[in-house]
């Protein structure tokens, strides 16, 4: 269970209006313990919750992370720079308009059911019935069964990529589950880094090995099949696990079904040809 899973929670439990017209602030020991790239994830998909934006106080995991970058602050002028940003925190009993309280230990492998973002669940969990027409049609274009589960929902597209899933430790969690497994037969999966130096630093790791040994394809930078870009779309009722961040109809190419999922759940997803929880991947030695 990562990042993605509990933003999707997130989402799930707020609506895509929950954050319209503010800032949510994303607090608390499981928050504390992401990497910065984990929560780049969470605070990318605040959008999908309608807010202006999405924040995390500044601490050790910020400072490490931007330490010796080729633009970040040096010497006296980086430990000014550290006191100044260690003072973003909120203060102690700070009010907001709003506060949600999740227990992250509760959180499971997470995806979406229907047409928007805010249709998520736990993937081994009934999908709900719909209350009214609009999600009655959600349920009907993604073919999903009011009772039933998304796990084992056959799947023909896998795509790792996008601004919410593309970076380095992104890459890394789809090929520590692919390593010495192959895509099922029938499952197209495209595998797309954020940015020429996520390109490279894959490549420098042997990442893109592991991923074209199982028979996924190893692309260039770029949008890709988050937004059905230069060719890069799913056909008329094919289902798509995907890292991005958007599912609406038709995202993925016209009748495109899309399913979001963390890179974990998307290379098992691939591994299995149906929609699979990739803690079983995790915990198996591959043959």
């Amino acid at each position: 269970v990562g990042a993605k899973d509990l933003i999707l929670h997130i989402i799930g439990q707020i609506g895509i209006n929950g954050g319209t017209g503010h800032v949510i602030e994303y607090r608390g020991a499981a928050i504390e313990a992401l990497s910065m790239e984990q929560r780049m994830t969470v605070c990318n998909m605040s959008i999908e919750a309608g807010a202006r934006a999405g924040l995390i106080a500044p601490d050790d995991t910020t400072f490490d992370w931007l330490k010796g970058r080729p633009r970040a602050p040096k010497g006296a002028a980086w430990d000014a720079a550290v006191d100044a940003w260690r003072a973003l925190r909120s203060d102690d009993g700070a009010r907001y308009d709003r506060e949600v309280r999740i227990d992250a230990r509760a959180v499971k492998p997470t995806v979406t059911y229907g047409t928007h973002p805010g249709m998520a669940i736990a993937m081994d969990a009934p999908v709900p019935a719909a209350r009214n027409a609009i999600e009655q049609r959600a349920l009907d274009y993604m073919h999903s069964t009011a009772g039933q589960p998304m796990q084992g929902m056959p799947v023909d597209v896998v795509f790792v990529g996008s601004c919410t899933n593309s970076r380095l430790s992104d890459l890394r969690e789809a090929a520590h589950v692919l390593r010495g497994r192959r895509v099922a037969e029938g499952v197209r999966m495209l595998v797309v880094p954020g940015s020429e130096a996520v390109r490279r630093d894959a490549e420098r790791e042997g990442l893109h090995d592991v991923f074209t040994a199982a028979g996924a394809e190893w692309r260039v930078p770029g949008c890709s099949m988050c937004i059905a870009m230069n060719g890069d779309l799913a056909q008329p009722g094919q289902l798509v696990v995907s890292t991005s961040n958007r599912n609406f109809e038709g995202r993925q190419g016209k009748g495109a079904r899309t399913v979001l999922a963390s890179p974990a759940t998307a290379a098992a997803s691939a591994v299995a040809g149906k929609i699979a929880d990739p803690r079983a991947y995790l915990t198996e030695v591959a043959a």
